[in-house]
C-alpha cells in the first residue's frame, strides 16, 4: 500500500514539474525573438512636386498611440488575369494615431488622423515598413493618400527638434544653403535607432513646410 501511495505521489510530482517546465517554456517562446523581415513593398517613385500633388493629406504631426497590427487580405492572380484572383496574400497593417500640429493639405478641421503603416508585429514574425517605423512621441511630416497610406520612405520625414530629416528626393528641391549635416548621435532614440548612417541632412522644419505648401498651391 505504501509503495502504491509513494508511486502516486511520485507521478503527481512529475506531472507538476512537467507542467511547470511547460509553462516556463511557453513563456520563453512568447518572449523569444521573432523573425524580422525587411519590407518587400514596391512603390512608384515620385518627385517632391508630384508627391505633393498626389497626396490627399500632408501634415506635421506627433504619434500619440500605436494600434494592434492586423492582416489585410490582398487578392492576387497567379494566372496574370486580374479577374482570376484565386489566391490571397496577407499584408500586416498597423494603425497609428497622430495629433496634427500643422495641416498643409487635407481636412484642417480635424485634430487627429490615423496613418495605416504597412508593417508591424504579427504573432509569428515582424514586418518592417519601408522607411521609418512609427513610435509613440515621434514627430513626423507625412504625405498620405485618401486611405491613410503613404508611399514608403519617400513620404515620411521625421522631425528632430526644429529640423526635419531630408531624403535624397527632397534634397533636389531645397537650397543647399538651407541644408546642414547632423550627427545621428544627437538624434532622439526613437529615430536614431532606425538610421544606419552616421550623419543625416536636415533643414528647418518651418522652412521645409513652406516649400511643401508652395508646391501644393502651385
Amino acid at each position: 500500500m505504501k509503495k502504491k501511495i509513494s508511486f502516486i505521489i511520485a507521478v503527481c510530482v512529475a506531472v507538476c514539474i512537467m507542467a511547470a517546465l511547460g509553462y516556463l517554456y511557453g513563456k520563453s517562446v512568447d518572449k523569444g525573438d521573432l523573425p524580422i523581415y525587411e519590407s518587400a513593398a514596391i512603390y512608384p517613385a515620385f518627385s517632391m512636386p508630384a508627391l505633393a500633388e498626389k497626396a490627399s493629406t500632408i501634415v506635421s504631426a506627433t504619434v500619440v498611440s500605436i494600434g494592434e497590427t492586423y492582416l489585410e487580405e490582398i487578392p492576387v492572380s497567379l494566372s496574370g488575369n486580374p479577374a482570376d484572383s484565386s489566391e490571397v496574400l496577407y499584408n500586416p497593417i498597423t494603425p497609428v494615431t497622430l495629433e496634427i500640429e500643422t495641416c498643409i493639405k487635407g481636412n484642417d478641421a480635424v485634430s487627429t488622423l490615423i496613418y495605416y503603416e504597412e508593417g508591424g508585429n504579427t504573432p509569428s514574425y515582424i514586418q518592417l515598413p519601408d522607411g521609418y517605423a512609427m513610435e509613440e512621441g515621434m514627430e513626423v511630416i507625412l504625405f498620405l493618400n485618401e486611405r491613410g497610406h503613404g508611399w514608403g520612405a519617400q513620404s515620411i520625414f521625421p522631425v528632430v527638434g526644429d529640423d526635419v530629416i531630408l531624403n535624397r528626393m527632397a534634397l533636389d528641391y531645397v537650397d543647399d544653403s538651407d541644408v546642414s549635416v547632423l550627427n545621428t548621435s544627437q538624434i532622439d532614440g526613437k529615430v536614431r535607432s532606425q538610421i544606419s548612417n552616421s550623419t543625416v541632412s536636415v533643414m528647418g522644419k518651418e522652412d521645409f513646410l513652406t516649400i511643401v505648401e508652395e508646391m501644393v498651391n502651385n
